[in-house]
């Protein structure tokens, strides 16, 4: 019980849910890749994909938590570091080692590029943390989102087969967060601006954001519809991709038309479940 107890802070910190599914956002990015054909030599590097998205992930949280300590004094006491139960040293200390081990652990795939990856976007992950108080935040962010599609391509040994599929892939998925991530700055534009946060929305204002996230989210929606003529996949992907970027896309144009705090809560969720319908669609692409 003791054990329990003791422990507990610490899962609170790196936040298991959230990095599991970064995990297994890796391992099914992978299997796309592999056309879900899974041998035993694939067994490892479907654990090591695992480790991966979960340590980065664990280790993201950890510094956004170090970084944003005084905010959460105030905003979240009950949290692991503000309460008091884990020193801001031991964090950091976990934060490294999680950090090392997201990365190093990807030498037993023996693929020397896979690594790389994995150190780009674990340095991506936390570096958002010192930055985000600048406007071109939010394409970190986006570039981020783009980890497991890319780690998977390279984690399959970058079958030429499926080259078009990740770089178009990744392309909407980076649009596709870039638009939301505005949506959101235009939502919180009142709480960035008197917090000193520098977003597109505080920097140049409400319209000019808006109009930056229509833009972004209507290409990627219109990649998402250029994908289903291009690839060679299933009529599930076909029909998911395509109700997708529909959903994404109407969310936007209201948000757009009617920038109300009811409106813009209602946009944000609805993205978010279009771009959930977009993540099943890839994982489901090769059926």
């Amino acid at each position: 019980m003791v054990l329990v107890v003791g422990v507990k802070p610490y899962f609170e910190l790196i936040r298991p849910p959230n990095c599991a599914m970064s995990g297994v956002g890796a391992v099914l990015a992978t299997l796309v890749y592999l056309e879900y054909r899974v041998l035993w030599s694939h067994v490892v590097l479907l654990v090591v994909g695992f480790l991966t998205g979960f340590a980065l992930t664990a280790c993201a949280m950890i510094v956004n938590d170090l970084v944003d300590i005084e905010v959460d004094r105030v905003n979240k006491p009950w949290r692991p570091l503000p309460r008091g139960a884990v020193s801001t040293r031991r964090a950091l200390a976990l934060a490294l080692a999680l950090g090392v081990l997201g990365v190093l652990v990807n030498t037993a795939t023996r693929n020397a590029l896979l690594v790389l990856v994995a150190l780009i976007y674990g340095v991506l992950g936390v570096t958002y943390s010192f930055m985000r108080r600048r406007w071109w935040s939010h394409t970190l962010v986006a570039l981020s989102t783009t980890g497991p599609v890319v780690y998977g391509y390279v984690a399959a040994s970058t079958p030429l087969s499926k080259l078009e599929l990740a770089a178009l892939f990744s392309l909407v998925v980076f649009f596709a967060t870039m638009g939301r991530e505005i949506l959101k700055a235009v939502q919180d534009y009142r709480g960035d601006a008197e917090r000193g946060y520098s977003t597109l929305a505080t920097k140049y204002g409400v319209e000019t954001a808006l109009r930056a996230m229509l833009a972004t989210g209507l290409t990627a929606s219109l990649l998402a519809a250029i994908s289903t003529a291009v690839l060679r996949t299933g009529l599930l992907y076909k029909t998911l991709i395509l109700v997708t970027a529909l959903l994404y896309t109407h969310s936007l144009l209201r948000a757009y038309k009617n920038p109300t705090p009811l409106v813009l809560e209602e946009s944000r969720k609805r993205t978010l479940l279009a771009m959930s319908l977009g993540l099943l669609a890839f994982w489901l692409s090769g059926l």
